[in-house]
């Protein structure tokens, strides 16, 4: 996946990083699109909503964890 913009958020940490959009609602962010990609957001005001796509790119690997017992005869 090749990206087209970038998110920008004022987190420096995961640990500033809130988990769920309910505990940040006077957060703010933007997204910037790369200019050769402007075209793309024609009408885009027209829109309800957008989807992003995003990848971590300063996130450390990770192995999901299973909660609880109903999982524990899988692993």
């Amino acid at each position: 996946m090749d990206a087209i913009g970038i998110i920008r958020t004022p987190y420096k940490t995961k640990q500033e990083c809130p988990i769920q959009p309910l505990y940040t609602s006077g957060s703010s962010g933007r997204v910037e699109v790369l200019e050769q990609y402007a075209d793309g957001l024609k009408d885009i005001e027209t829109f309800s909503h957008i989807y992003l796509l995003y990848q971590f790119d300063r996130a450390d690997a990770i192995r999901p964890q299973p909660n609880g017992e109903r999982y524990s005869d899988r692993f």
